[in-house]
C-alpha cells in the first residue's frame, strides 16, 4: 500500500506548470493523462505511413522500452531494492509499474516459478483520443504486442540486477486486442513453472460500468489508495518524456527525416486544437489580432507552454512564455542538443499551422522572436496583421 505521503519528487516541477497554466493539480493529472495517450497514439500514427509497419512498430515499440527503463529504475528506488533475485520480486516490480500507467493491476498468484496479474483497467485506451473506429483497431492489436515488449525490457532490466533464471511471458487476453475481454492478463512464468496448470479466473466485471460517470482515474487510484500528488507529476512528466524518446527514435534511426517525421506529427493537432479554441474562446472567425492571439495561447497551452500577452501595438501583438517544459524535461533526460533545434523548429511550424487552421494566414504572420530551446530567457511570439 503506497502512502499518502510519498508523493513524487517531480511535484514542485508540475505544479510550477500547473501554476503557470492556472491549472488546478487535478486538471493536469487528467488533462496529462489525456495528452500522454493522445501523443503515444499520434506517434504510432505517423510513425506507420512515414517508416512502413515493421520499422514504424519497432521504433515505437523502442519508445516503450524506454518507458519501462524508466519505471523500473524508479520501483526498484521506492522498494529499496538492489538486486532482484527472484521471479516474486519481479512481479512486484511489474505490479507497481503497471499501477504508475496507472492501471488497476491485480496480482492474483505469485509463486516462486509464477506471477499472474489481472489488469482490470488501464489509461491507455481510456484516456486515448476519439478517432476513426477503424484506425483505433489498428493501433491496438498493436498494443497487446508492445506490452510483451514492455514486459521484456522489465525482464531485460531484472536480469541486469541479479536475476538467474529466464522468464518466459505469455499474454492471453488484452482489453485493447479483445474488446469483450475483463481484463488483460499477465502470466510470467520460469522454465520450472508447469504451463499445464489452470489460470485464476477472470472475474466476470466490466470496471468501466462501475467507475460509471466519475473521472476514471480518480475513481482508479482512490482503489489503488494513491493521490493525484503521487501519480500527476510521473504522468505530466511522461507527456513530454514520449515527445523526446519518439524524436530520439526518429533521429537514431532515420536521421535524416527525422526532423520532416518530427513535424507531421505536430502537424496532427493544430487542426484539432483550433477547432475546441474557437469553441471555448467563441470566436467564429479570427477576424483581429486579437482573437489570433488567444488561438496561438490557447494551443500552446494544450501541450502545457504558458504564454501570455506581454505588449502590444496597433497592428503588433507579443506573446511571452516564460518557461518551456520540453525544454526543462529534454535537459532532465540528458537530451543532445538536436532536440532543443528539432522544438524550436517545431514550435515555429506548430504557430504557423495553428494560423493555417484558424484560416488566418492570410491576415497574420506569427513568429518566434526568441525561444528558451535556442538559450534565451524567455520564448516570444510576434503576431503582427498584414
Amino acid at each position: 500500500m503506497a502512502s499518502k505521503k510519498a508523493v513524487s519528487p517531480f511535484l514542485p516541477f508540475m505544479e510550477k506548470h500547473a501554476k503557470a497554466l492556472k491549472m488546478s493539480n487535478k486538471d493536469v493529472t487528467v488533462a496529462a493523462l489525456r495528452s500522454l495517450f493522445g501523443h503515444v497514439y499520434y506517434i504510432w500514427r505517423t510513425f506507420k505511413p512515414a517508416l512502413g509497419e515493421e520499422d514504424g512498430l519497432k521504433y515505437y515499440g523502442n519508445v516503450w522500452a524506454a518507458l519501462a527503463h524508466m519505471s523500473f529504475q524508479g520501483a526498484m528506488q521506492k522498494f529499496g531494492l538492489k538486486e532482484v533475485k527472484d521471479l516474486p520480486t519481479l512481479g512486484k516490480i511489474v505490479e507497481d509499474c503497471f499501477i504508475g500507467v496507472p492501471a488497476l493491476y491485480v496480482t492474483r498468484r505469485s509463486t516462486k516459478n509464477e506471477h499472474v496479474g489481472h489488469i482490470l483497467w488501464c489509461a491507455n485506451p481510456a484516456y486515448g483520443p476519439a478517432d476513426n473506429t477503424y484506425k483505433r483497431h489498428d493501433y491496438y492489436r498493436q498494443e497487446v504486442y508492445l506490452t510483451y515488449v514492455y514486459l521484456w525490457a522489465l525482464i531485460e532490466d531484472a536480469k541486469k540486477a541479479g536475476l538467474k533464471e529466464d522468464i518466459l511471458v505469455e499474454l492471453p487476453s488484452g482489453r485493447c486486442r479483445d474488446g469483450a475481454a475483463c481484463a488483460c492478463q499477465i502470466v510470467l512464468r520460469t522454465r520450472d513453472a508447469d504451463p499445464a496448470r489452470p489460470l485464476p479466473e477472470v472475474d466476470n466485471r466490466f470496471i468501466d460500468l462501475e467507475i460509471g460517470n466519475q473521472e476514471p482515474v480518480l475513481y482508479v487510484l482512490k482503489k489503488q489508495k494513491r493521490t493525484l500528488e503521487e501519480q500527476g507529476p510521473g504522468t505530466f512528466l511522461g507527456f513530454f518524456a514520449v515527445d523526446f524518446l519518439a524524436w530520439l527514435q526518429l533521429n537514431i534511426y532515420v536521421k535524416g527525416k527525422a526532423q520532416d517525421i518530427y513535424l507531421q506529427l505536430w502537424n496532427t493537432f493544430p487542426p484539432l486544437w483550433v477547432k475546441d479554441a474557437k469553441i471555448d474562446l467563441e470566436i467564429g472567425k479570427a477576424k483581429t489580432i486579437k482573437d489570433i492571439a488567444e488561438i496561438i495561447s490557447y494551443c500552446q497551452k494544450q501541450k502545457y507552454c504558458a504564454y501570455s500577452v506581454t505588449s502590444t501595438g496597433k497592428d503588433t501583438l507579443t506573446l511571452t512564455a516564460a518557461v518551456d517544459p520540453f525544454v526543462e524535461v529534454g535537459a532532465m533526460l540528458q537530451a543532445p542538443a538536436g532536440y532543443n533545434q528539432a522544438l524550436a523548429k517545431m514550435d515555429q511550424d506548430f504557430v504557423s499551422n495553428v494560423l493555417k487552421a484558424a484560416k488566418a494566414e492570410k491576415i497574420a504572420t506569427a513568429t518566434f522572436t526568441s525561444h528558451i530551446a535556442k538559450g534565451a530567457k524567455s520564448s516570444e511570439i510576434t503576431i503582427k496583421m498584414k
